[in-house]
């Protein structure tokens, strides 16, 4: 691979071989229409937070990067084929020796709330996205540059479909065996109710901000929130929103300490820990709500609750088969979490011109 020279030009230092050029050269801009007038049909409309509904008519027919002209300005969007963009996003078409692929990913390097031209709701307007200088590659750089990316955002993709389908099946997994609808062999002993107060008893949690820093985890009904430098449980445990999120239970293992609006459960009695968060999930908590406005749970609500369980010894094969399902879910989560970074480190490289695909 030979290698780069440089230049200086008035967006820094570029490879030689690269042009300086204004955004209005490389294609032409096009307004976005409302779309309430057209009847339903295929043809997907976009907004700024991407897809919305779908018409029988279309405003584009092609390859396009569509950047927000009002709202969400920082998000820019691939599209090929017939498409309707509505007012408060631009297209893009008559594309001038440029790659439309390379383009959307130049577009997201391009640090778009720095053209902002409102002080309220960020804005952008076609004359202020037509004088932005870019750096450009000769044209079969560009393809290079793109597939490169393709490839990977390909990767990514099939990733995030393979961790959908891996939770589609644990969701119905979960459906099935925490009912009793399947059987898992071995097992034929009679499910029993019990309240969930039979199981279990309610901590309360407290406030946090008299600790000092440490490894402590503080946990509030969104998850995570800080560390600290005390506990206020150590062990296995399921914490359940008492005010805000209520819906949404969490397993923890260890030393925690939790905030005011998060109860956790402890003195576990002929219940498996990780059997009992699974159920819990597949509880309808805001059916207890006790509260008119911010949704709130009562600890003698929840302790009422009743729940059909199978013996101990089935609870915990049935956690084992969940957890492993999430242990894998988790793995893959965290392969696509590095595949992102890793394209994230290939744009600001490739884009920039200091790591080059030529020979």
């Amino acid at each position: 691979m030979k290698e780069t020279k440089f230049k200086n030009t008035e967006i820094g230092m570029i490879p030689e071989e690269w042009e300086v050029k204004k955004l209005g050269t490389v294609f032409d801009i096009g307004n976005g229409r409302d779309y309430k007038h057209l009847n339903t049909g295929k043809i997907p409309v976009y907004g700024t937070g991407g897809l919305m509904t779908y018409v029988n008519e279309y405003l584009y027919d092609g390859e396009t990067v569509c950047i927000g002209r009002k709202g969400t300005i920082n998000m820019p969007q691939y599209h090929n084929g017939k498409i309707w963009t509505v007012d408060t996003l631009f297209y893009t078409y008559n594309f001038r020796k440029t790659d439309v692929k390379f383009l959307y990913y130049l577009a997201q390097i391009i640090d778009w709330n720095a053209y902002n031209t409102a002080t309220g709701v960020p804005s952008l307007t076609s004359r202020n996205v037509s004088n932005i200088l870019v750096s450009l590659p000769p044209l079969h750089e560009q393809h290079r540059i793109a597939s490169a990316l393709t490839s990977i955002d390909n990767l990514i993709s099939s990733l995030g479909k393979l961790i959908e389908k891996k939770k589609n099946i644990k969701q119905g997994a979960m459906q099935q065996l925490l009912t009793g609808r399947t059987r898992l062999k071995g097992f034929s002993e009679p499910w029993v109710e019990k309240k969930l107060g039979e199981l279990f008893e309610i901590g309360n949690g407290k406030d946090y901000k008299n600790l000092k820093s440490g490894p402590i985890p503080v946990f509030g009904t969104g998850g995570l929130m800080t560390y600290v430098n005390e506990y206020l449980y150590d062990g296995e445990t399921i914490c359940i929103g008492r005010k805000g999120t209520i819906d949404k239970p969490q397993y923890h293992k260890g030393k925690i300490w939790t905030v005011d609006t998060l109860f956790y459960t402890y003195r576990f009695k002929d219940i498996n820990v990780k059997y009992l968060y699974y159920l819990s999930t597949t509880i309808n908590w805001n059916e207890y709500n006790t509260a008119t406005g911010v949704p709130s749970l009562t600890s003698q609500n929840i302790l009422k609750i009743k729940v059909v369980l199978p013996l101990e010894e089935e609870q915990q094969a049935i956690a084992t088969i969940l957890t492993k399902m999430d242990d894998e879910i988790t793995a893959l989560e965290a392969k696509k979490v590095k595949y992102e970074a890793i394209k994230q480190g290939m744009m600001q490289q490739l884009l920039t011109g200091k790591i080059r695909l030529v020979s």
